[in-house]
């Protein structure tokens, strides 16, 4: 992607200087604020050039190779940039002369005093040329306003593949964590069911009061449920990835292993290698920078039209005469159409063209300084998240501990049952958070990887 945008970048900016003086880009849109260095972050290390590597997960490299041969929508892209490169071929083409071939044969039957009929054969070849001069560099504009379309094309492909593996390890991750809280919920239902039948039995001794026993079937049932919508949440996220591979419904995505753990902080680099690594913002630039150049052309189908008309014929009663020359003749003509009266239509599409522009520099400018927001958010999300983690693990730890030691209490008659069913529920309740910001931290560098522009290692 770097290598694109290297050469995509000099390219651009050199067709914007060769252009026209017809312009409606703000003569400031260079000079952005940006910052120094982000907020909050631990270093300013260079980005990472292979992101999926670093989120320590060798079988979801796999599982993104797949996405970027199999997916429609990328597919879809891809096929995108094919159109734009074959429109820069038809707009460089109007720019020089057209020459074509034309062959003639007729026959003729004429009816002379009575009756008499004669046949005739008519035979005619003939090469026509045209070709429009390019005087005010109307036709030059809309090859520029084409390249820079195919640029655009080209970034938004790469954007798409960014947001592909994205997308992939983000559902990877999701359904590795409804996996691990679908065991953990099958567990708690197979320990409550434990303590339901302990439960029962010191009522049975009358050691237990009636109303333990409808306390405890209740909360099984109530897990009964939660791990039915469990196994569905999973069944959904397995038929999402799928999905993005292109293999529904027939991909065997199953998933035995828990969420890995990176310790390690991002690399945020500088602020101002943004605007080079992001394609999203080489895009919007590129869009930009076209419109811009419609601007131009749309300025200059007010100016007269010059093209040179030639052509070249020859004419013969017999096919094996028809190159002798002896019927040669040939034509040149210079042609100038300028637009006189057309109720304001040029001039209005003029305007439609400017305020184009100054839509997408608004735009561009827009997704500028969101994209700075993006990467402060998730740098600063990130060092919350683990703060937020470190604290759930504590939590989790004293909250197990709790309701160990609240069963066995109430087991010896020193608390009541509603102690233990608040201290399991605190110790579930740490349990599922402590999986759940597993999950958060990973989805979050996810974030913070694209923000960034980082790449991944061609696959």
């Amino acid at each position: 992607m770097n290598c694109f945008f290297s050469r995509a970048c000099p390219v651009a900016v050199a067709l914007l200087l060769t252009g026209c003086s017809i312009t409606a880009i703000s003569p400031d849109i260079q000079d952005q604020d940006v910052p120094a260095t982000w907020r909050g972050a631990a270093g300013q290390g260079p980005v990472s050039d292979d992101w999926l590597t670093d989120l320590g997960d060798g079988e979801l490299s796999t599982l993104v190779s797949r996405a970027m041969q199999n997916n429609y929508r990328l597919a879809e892209q891809a096929a995108s940039v094919d159109e734009a490169r074959l429109a820069v071929i038809v707009s460089g083409a109007d720019r020089l002369p057209e020459l074509s071939l034309a062959v003639d044969a007729s026959r003729r039957q004429s009816i002379i005093g009575e009756g008499a009929k004669t046949l005739g054969n008519r035979f005619e070849i003939g090469l026509d040329l045209s070709w429009e001069i390019d005087v005010w560099g109307k036709l030059s504009d809309a090859e520029k306003q084409a390249s820079l379309n195919l640029l655009a094309e080209e970034a938004r492909y790469q954007h798409a593949r960014l947001q592909l593996a994205a997308s992939v390890s983000r559902s990877w991750f999701n359904m590795i964590s409804a996996n691990q809280l679908l065991i953990l919920f099958q567990q708690r239902l197979a320990n409550l069911k434990v303590d339901t039948d302990i439960i029962e039995s010191a009522y049975r001794q009358g050691l237990a009061d009636s109303l333990d026993v409808y306390l405890t079937r209740s909360t099984v049932e109530q897990e009964r449920a939660r791990v039915a919508r469990q196994a569905q949440l999973l069944s959904e996220n397995k038929i999402a990835l799928q999905l993005l591979l292109a293999d529904y419904p027939d991909a065997d995505v199953n998933v035995t292993k828990e969420l890995v753990i990176i310790d390690q902080a991002v690399p945020p680099g500088l602020p101002s290698e943004l605007l080079r690594r992001r394609p999203d913002l080489q895009q919007a630039w590129m869009n930009l920078l076209a419109a811009d150049a419609g601007l131009a052309l749309a300025h200059k189908r007010r100016f007269p039209r010059i093209a040179l008309v030639g052509a070249v014929s020859d004419v013969s009663g017999e096919l094996g005469r028809l190159l002798n020359g002896s019927a040669l003749a040939w034509s040149l003509l210079g042609n100038l159409t300028q637009p006189l009266f057309t109720a304001g239509r040029l001039k209005a599409l003029e305007g439609q063209a400017r305020a184009r522009v100054v839509q997408l520099e608004n735009q561009y400018l827009d997704k500028l300084y969101r994209a700075f927001s993006e990467v402060e958010n998730a740098v600063s999300r990130d060092a919350s998240l683990r703060v937020e983690y470190q604290a759930t693990l504590a939590s989790e730890k004293n909250a197990v501990a709790a309701f160990t030691l609240s069963f066995e209490q109430y087991q010896r008659g020193l608390v009541t049952y509603t102690t233990v069913l608040e201290s399991q529920r605190r110790a579930f309740d740490a349990q599922s958070a402590v999986i759940d910001l597993r999950n958060q931290l990973l989805q979050n560098r996810i974030v913070l990887h694209l923000a960034l522009g980082g790449d991944f290692a061609s696959l």
